[in-house]
């Protein structure tokens, strides 16, 4: 058995101090002021769920240690198992490189094609499969072509399954996405400093991660990469170069922007995750900061004045691209807003015709009382209130019109557990979602409204 592994990881030794881990997580979350708990007598930030980061952080020390010593393991494993280990040095083998690689590019070649003649399934389908604890080869291509094309928007082919990297160069047109944006109004503090929010598009971004991973300290910080990008002064020189605008790397914004870098070498090391070499130059430096986004140059030698000068522009085939995936998404944004708004409507309209036909009146909130709280022993019905109490009549409404086929007891039944309000509610939405079986209903048991009682 010939086992090659490479003389270090790929990426570095993983930090295994799990103090350090807390104080990096700590210094991200703090320039954008999500872990609000503060210490009276030392004035730290700190996480709100202390004990959940400390666990969080001692967990991925030990996982960093693992990863740190995995050769070593390997090895200890397979002598374990029975296995003779015989080093043979650390000399390479240009020959058994060269096949390694060649086979390598095989592989990928292979799953690319079959990723793209998978079949196609439908959202719900994929979103099931999100759940499952196993699913079967053919399934996985199914989840990835599927994932890949709700993404982008494009037909799957083997070249964009390629150029996709498994989910990689999406995030990159994210961040892209979040700098080409308009940053928020100039706000001022108590101290009377001044800051630059980000666009709507990061905050509600970071706020839905947020909600989504509660006990979770350890989230994405886009504004945080995204406020280190705008320092940086990266939005106007992309706002140029997408345009179609060639530079040379003398300009002064270039020049700016290298030096604020370097500068600044460790904290774009710890949150952008990118080194700054203080000798490289600045058209290098702009370089790495477009390929975190997706972008790449290609340049041009003219002849001024005897001499050849280079200019620098984005290569057009990127931007057209990632201009369609920007597009695209922004369609998918409107059109999430527009159903929610015609969701609100159509709610607004059920609760109108409640009170037309019926004379129900909506659930309010009650008065403040001497207190100054509303808390009568009733429900503070609030706008999300509001909307679970909808939901739930919708839902029940379903179950209704299913049950109708069976039997009008069933459906008298399912009634008999929901509050008055509820049960018009249902009523209203079985007749608006199904007027046929609602007309049969009401021919089968002429008295139905003493079911409302």
């Amino acid at each position: 058995m010939y086992v090659w592994v490479a003389p270090r990881p790929p990426f570095g030794y993983a930090e295994t101090n799990a103090h350090r881990i807390k104080e990096k997580i700590l210094q991200k979350n703090e320039m954008t002021a999500f872990l609000i708990r503060i210490d009276r007598e030392t004035g730290r930030r700190g996480a709100e769920k202390d004990w959940a980061l400390d666990a969080s952080c001692q967990i991925e020390a030990q996982r960093n240690w693992s990863i740190n010593n995995l050769r070593a393991d390997l090895r200890s494993l397979l002598e374990e198992m029975g296995n003779t280990i015989i080093p043979l040095g650390d000399g390479g083998d240009e020959a058994t490189s060269r096949w390694m690689k060649a086979a390598g590019i095989a592989i990928d070649e292979e799953h690319y094609r079959k990723v793209a003649n998978a079949k196609d399934i439908d959202r719900r389908t994929y979103n099931s499969r999100q759940h499952q604890d196993y699913l079967k080869p053919e399934e996985v291509l199914e989840c990835e072509k599927f994932r890949i094309q709700d993404t982008y928007g494009m037909s799957v082919t083997p070249e964009l399954v390629e150029q996709d990297d498994g989910g990689r160069l999406i995030k990159k047109i994210v961040a892209l996405e979040a700098i080409l944006a308009a940053p928020g109004e100039m706000v001022t503090d108590e101290q009377g400093r001044e800051f630059i929010p980000p666009p709507a598009i990061v905050t509600e971004r970071d706020k839905s991660e947020r909600e989504r991973l509660a006990i979770c300290t350890d989230w994405s910080n886009h504004s945080t990469a995204w406020l280190m990008r705008h320092r940086l002064g990266l939005r106007a020189v992309l706002m140029d170069l997408m345009a179609g605008v060639e530079i040379k790397g003398d300009e002064a914004m270039i020049q700016a922007l290298a030096e604020f870098s370097k500068r600044n070498a460790s904290h774009v090391k710890g949150i952008l995750n990118l080194t700054i070499p203080l000798s490289e130059s600045p058209v290098w430096i702009l370089g790495q900061f477009l390929w975190q986004l997706g972008l790449s140059t290609e340049s041009r030698r003219p002849m001024e004045d005897g001499q050849r000068v280079r200019y620098y522009r984005l290569h057009t085939g990127d931007v057209e691209f990632i201009q369609k995936v920007l597009d695209y998404r922004q369609r998918q944004r409107e059109d999430r807003e527009r159903k929610r708004q015609e969701s609100l409507e159509r709610d607004a309209a059920h609760k109108a015709r409640m009170q037309f036909q019926y004379g129900i009146n909506a659930p309010s909130t009650p008065p403040n009382n001497e207190s100054g709280d509303n808390n009568r022993g009733g429900m503070d019905t609030d706008a999300e209130l509001s909307d679970y109490w909808w939901d739930k009549v919708k839902y029940y409404a379903r179950l209704a019109i299913k049950r109708v086929e069976y039997s009008v007891e069933s459906v008298k039944e399912l009634l008999s557990t929901l509050t008055s309000d509820e049960r018009w509610g249902v009523m209203l939405e079985f007749e608006d979602t199904r007027p046929d079986k609602f007309a049969q209903l009401m021919t089968d048991v002429p008295q139905w409204t003493e079911w409302m009682g």
